[in-house]
Formats: structure tokens, sequence, C-alpha cells
């Protein structure tokens, strides 16, 4: 037989606000159609706030409460959220924007065994959430989803069962509309039983096609809505901040949350990311960018927050920030790293990493490696290019001895230095109308320490290098 299980979410904006912001003052939203209380948390419910409250009432009722408007799309995108987290459980999942979702568990119970396993793996992911929820399981998806916005919590395995959770509903449980609930009233049937009692064809008649359709939904094994949930290919999130933050360094306390919530979306896709972007929106100011690179693609957030701290040292904000938004666009497969067993005992940071913080410290353009370049020249016979990448250009076994420390500029000398080597010439640049023609030799200073001096075609002596 189908089972469905229904989960609903009759206070998830509010939920992510306190997770967000890690509040626990008095809090309510008000409904966007009416201005009324339509979700509350604990602390507001102590100070005598109810559902359907209006705001002047609330107030009066608390002098600290927070009061934030209700946004739908916000709640949408948690709902996005909570399906990612249950999609590691269960792989047919339809949302009910923005607070209800439906899964099909039938197909699941193969892989785990039983309804009594499959539960009991669902269950703590959707504790480690945090949200308050309603849940309703049936052999009727609709029906399920009617139970749990009714707050049943239970399993009703069969179409009796069903049937009687059903009859206990009142009429406006089964989501008609307002005009169609008071229609039914006004005759008389205010419990789901009477409605069902009645002839299917006369309710039609009556109130027209849509009523005995919708009756019949509730005793379909199959959802109305067909598109199942895919899950995102990158990662975004948003918070919504209930207070304002005007220094920088304070930012790092909701992003340090925001990067472990990116850690368990990229570990459960066995992904790494090489750059995250933030954005800052600022009050009555444009938004401001950042944007984090790592030299190696990573995901853990605690390899990400060096890299935050050290940004966010030196930015300026315009504003106070209202609302952070982060999104990790490119993932790219984990690569499993290769350990030896011989190598020894080694420092916590990777290559890879110490270069990420050594960028984020002193600029992306001053942390470079060499390479060679096909120049005879010895100042231009290599160049910068990204960290760790590998060198193109091979190394001339024929090629003489060169130093280790070239300096920038060749030092003029007083006199001709003590030789041990040598000559070697050098001539070219004529391509680049910087021609040179020298004669190196291999030298020993009055410190006693090994250069790289030449002599140029009119006699004068320079130091080029040291032999480290």
């Amino acid at each position: 037989m189908m089972l469905w299980i229904s989960f609903y979410f009759p206070a998830l904006l509010l939920n992510t606000l306190e997770r967000d912001n890690g509040s626990t003052l008095p809090l309510i939203i008000l409904s966007g159609s009416n201005g009324s209380v339509c979700q509350a948390n604990q602390s507001a419910f102590e100070h005598g706030i109810t559902l359907g409250n209006d705001l002047g009432t609330a107030s009066a009722l608390c002098h600290t409460l927070h009061v934030v408007n209700y946004d739908g799309k916000n709640e949408a995108e948690r709902l996005l959220q909570l399906a990612s987290v249950l999609y590691q459980v269960n792989a047919d999942i339809v949302l009910y924007p923005p607070n209800g979702l439906l899964m099909k568990v039938s197909p699941m119970l193969k892989l785990y065994g039983s309804l009594d396993h499959y539960w009991h793996t669902l269950l703590p992911l959707l504790t480690n959430e945090n949200v308050t929820f309603h849940f309703a399981l049936s052999p009727y998806p609709e029906a399920a989803l009617k139970l749990a916005q009714a707050k049943s919590d239970k399993g009703f395995l069969t179409p009796e069962s069903t049937q009687s959770a059903l009859d206990a509903l009142n009429v406006r449980q089964l989501g008609f509309t307002d005009k169609q609930a008071v229609q039914f009233e006004r005759m008389g049937l205010r419990q789901a039983k009477q409605l069902f009692a009645l002839p299917i064809s006369s309710l039609g008649q009556r109130f027209g096609k849509s009523v005995p359709e919708q009756l019949r939904a509730l005793t379909q094994t199959q959802t109305a809505k067909q598109t199942f949930y895919t899950p995102p290919e990158h990662f975004q999130q948003s918070i919504e901040l209930l207070h304002e933050i005007a220094n920088s360094q304070t930012l790092c306390f909701p992003l340090q949350r925001m990067l472990k919530e990116m850690e368990k979306f990229l570990d459960a896709r066995e992904a790494v990311v090489p750059n995250v972007m933030l954005i800052f929106t600022q009050r009555e100011k444009d938004d401001k960018t950042l944007t984090l690179s790592a030299a190696a693609p990573e995901s853990r957030a605690n390899r990400w927050m060096p890299l935050l701290q050290l940004h966010l040292e030196k930015l300026t904000l315009d504003a106070p920030v209202t609302h952070i938004r982060l999104e990790a666009s490119t993932l790219l497969p984990k690569q499993s790293p290769t350990q030896d067993l011989f190598a020894g005992k080694r420092g916590q940071l990777t290559s890879g990493e110490l270069i990420s913080l050594m960028q984020a410290k002193a600029g992306k353009q001053a942390v470079y490696s060499l390479t060679l370049k096909n120049d005879h020249r010895p100042e231009h016979a290599f160049c910068r290019q990204p960290p760790l990448h590998a060198c193109e250009q091979t190394l001339p076994t024929h090629l003489p001895s060169r130093p280790s420390l070239l300096h920038m500029s060749p030092r003029p000398l007083l006199a001709r230095p003590e030789t041990l080597t040598g000559p070697e010439r050098i001539s070219g640049g004529w391509w680049d109308k910087t021609p040179i023609q020298r004669d190196y030799f291999i030298a020993r200073n009055q410190q006693g320490q090994w250069c790289w001096v030449f002599r140029t075609a009119t006699g004068e002596w320079f130091e080029h290098g040291l032999f480290c």
C-alpha cells in the first residue's frame, strides 16, 4: 500500500529568525493581509500575546517586543532548505510553499527495512533544524496534508483510520475557502463527517464542482501536484537580522552559522567550493559585496572562518547591515587527501590553506610563485605565476651555476673582485630594445661571500647575485 507523510511548519519564519539571530526575546510576526499576529514565540506567549492579536494589543502586553512583518519569500526559502536536509533520507518530496511538504514513504521502506527505522532516521534531522512541526502519515497524500495542518501528529496507516481522522475535523480544516465554509455552516454542516455523509453529486449541484473534486482528492492515492523537489546545484542562504549590525567584526557570528550550513550542504554532495560571495544589505545604502577565494577548494567552515575574519578586518561599512546573503555557485568534486605513512608529523595547514591566509592578509597579488622564461638575460629569465602552479619550462642541464639570490638591480663595484670561475658571456635583448653584453664570473667579495659578478663591454664591474 502507498504511504505518504506530510509535515506542516506553523512558525517557520519565526523559527528561522530565532535561529539566525540567536534571540530568545519576545518576537511576533505580523500577517500581511490584516496586520494581526500570525506567529509568536514562547516568550511572547508568556506575556499574554495570542495569535490574532493586533499590533496595538501585543505592544501593550509587552514593551520589549520585536515585531517583524511576514515575508512569504523568506519562509519559502527556508522550506527549500528543509527539503534539502530531508532529501538525504527521502527522495520523493513535493513542496507546498510556504510552510508544508509531502513525501512518498513507500519506496524508501525497502531501503530502511521498516517504518520505525525510517522514522527514527528522519526525526533527528528535523530536530536538529530547530523548527516547530506537525505531521501525519496516510495512504492518501491530500488527507495527510490536511491532517498535518490539523496537528494530528499520528500515523493513519489504513484507509479506514484515515477516514475516521478526517471525520473528526471541522469543515474549515478540509481546506475549503471561507466563503464555502460559511455556506456549509449556514446549512448546519460544521463537521467533516456531516459533509462526507452527503451524496457527492448533490454537493456538486449546490456548491459547484470544486467541492466534490476536493472531497474526492482526500481519498486519492496520488497527489495532484506531480512536480517533485530537485536539489539545488548551488548553495545560497539569507539572514534577516533583528538588530542592525554596524561593526564589521560583529558579522562573524551570523556568518559562522551560515558557513556551517554551507558545510552540511557540501558534505551531502561530496563537494568543495573555490570561492564564496557575501552580499551585505546596508540601510539606505548600496549593497556591499565581499568575495572570499581559497587557493585550494574547501568545504569546512573552520577553514573559511580565518579567511573571513581577515577580510572583515579590512571591510568598512557605509551603514548598518540589515540583511546578509551567502552564495557559493561553483561546486567541485571533493578530492580525498593522500597521506604518506612515512612523512612524519606536519603542520595543521595544507599548502593551499596557508596561501589562502597569506592572500587574505597581504592581498592576492602579493602571493605568487616563479616560473622560467625563455630568455638568457638573468633579470628576464623568470616571471610570476599563481601559487602552486607547476612550472611549464625545464631547466637546461648544461646551464652553468646560478645564484640563489638575485639582486633587484645590479650593484656597482668600486674595484675588480677576486674571481674564481668564468667568464660566461651573456649577450641578447635586441628583440625588445634592451640589449646587454656581459661577462659573468663567480667571485668572492670582501665579506667572504660567493657572489655572481659581471663585467660590461666598457669594463665596469657589477654584483648581480649571491650564492647561498
